[in-house]
């Protein structure tokens, strides 16, 4: 079987933990499965073969539609292209979207535009689309945002990380609302690598930050946000150093953060940054710290699901649901308030010896409900095998 993951990159560990989650999943039921992504500057064709997967052709902005014209390639032209690592859609059996984060008003129309006619594309030829969970929305009330509602009703299935996301969808097609279901983040189950803590000197007595330039960018909403996050970072760094806590920053995307790290690092004297290549590294040294300030998602993920407290900050309504599915909501900075944040800093490390077991608990609920979201998703590829 030979899957497209669409949505995940290198650059990003959250997205490259996605992508580690599914072939992991998968590799259960098909040992032998083959995989496919899309050469970009996040995911540049040196780290897909690295990885094991194809390339996905794919043009987009082409003035003709190259993939539906790869239905009628000769097979000697398929074939001369996959001697150079090359594969196109109709050599793909199913699509499986791990955006993340990737269709709403945030993003424009042109995302949403071409996957609504992928999937329906797809369907036509009989392969399967599957939106894995993640946050969709909000959408302008525009004609391309309907378009892409309606054409949702044609994938085989889609799933919304939190309720708010599945309010979105539904709102831009009637009868919408019943092919959405709700799963939380899959990447839960993959283990870290605590040999990378011991590398970086992480242990239960350093609080690491997590930094997230998008706090401060033109897509957080929230003006007081863009304006005092870094102030209070610095703050609560400060606040910790005080308390005794060793501070590292650890940088969770990639180039996108590397100012927004060194800054920090270098304010509070931190040491220098943590940079690993692998997500897994990361997770792991999360993992072994014991108090994380985070503002990347899948940081935050990566730190409840441990059992690790967390002090969070959010730019978009994924992190408000994240944290109520591990009844911390409390946890969740919603205001850029320094005195707020203080207290709410007090309160998490007043409870820093009861909150583990209550975050491990959460996390075998939430890995359930995972497992019945890819039992439906093997089941649908089951099928796709099949056809």
């Amino acid at each position: 079987m030979l899957i497209e993951v669409k949505g995940v990159q290198f650059e990003n560990k959250g997205a490259e933990l996605m992508l580690l989650a599914i072939l992991e999943r998968l590799r259960r039921e098909w040992p032998g499965l083959e995989f496919a992504l899309t050469p970009n500057p996040n995911t540049p064709f040196r780290r897909i073969v690295a990885a094991g997967g194809w390339q996905r052709l794919r043009l987009e902005g082409a003035p003709i539609d190259v993939d539906g014209w790869t239905y009628r390639m000769p097979g000697r032209l398929l074939e001369l292209a996959r001697r150079h690592g090359i594969v196109t859609e109709r050599e793909i059996d199913a699509v499986l979207d791990a955006s993340g984060f990737a269709y709403g008003a945030t993003w424009g129309d042109a995302a949403m535009e071409r996957t609504a006619r992928e999937i329906s594309r797809l369907a036509r030829h009989r392969k399967p689309y599957l939106f894995l969970p993640q946050a969709f929305g909000p959408f302008r009330n525009s004609g391309t945002a309907r378009a892409f509602g309606s054409a949702l009703r044609e994938a085989a299935l889609v799933c919304a990380r939190e309720p708010e996301s599945k309010r979105h969808l539904a709102a831009l097609h009637d009868g919408l609302e019943q092919h959405v279901q709700v799963f939380p983040d899959f990447t839960m189950q993959l283990a870290g690598d605590a040999a990378a803590a011991r590398r970086h000197d992480v242990d239960r007595g350093t609080a690491l930050l997590v930094p997230n330039q998008m706090m401060r960018g033109e897509y957080n909403p929230d003006p007081a946000w863009r304006s005092g996050y870094d102030s209070l970072m610095r703050s609560i760094g400060r606040q910790l150093a005080e308390r005794g806590w060793r501070l590292r920053v650890l940088n969770h995307e990639g180039r996108s953060d590397e100012a927004v790290c060194r800054l920090l690092a270098e304010s509070l004297a931190a040491g220098p940054v943590i940079v690993e290549p692998d997500p897994l590294a990361l997770k792991g040294t999360l993992g072994a710290a014991g108090l994380v300030v985070c503002s990347r998602y899948h940081g935050c993920v990566s730190a409840l699901a441990q059992g690790v407290p967390c002090l969070g900050t959010a730019w978009s309504h994924k992190y408000a649901a994240l944290f109520e599915d591990f009844k911390a909501s409390e946890f969740l900075l919603q205001d850029c308030d320094e005195e707020l944040a203080a207290q709410t800093l007090s309160r998490l490390l007043e409870q820093r010896d009861t909150l583990p077991r209550q975050l491990a608990g959460q996390r075998e609920v939430l890995t359930g409900r995972s497992e019945q979201m890819w039992q439906q998703a093997i089941e649908l590829l089951r099928r796709a095998a099949r056809d």
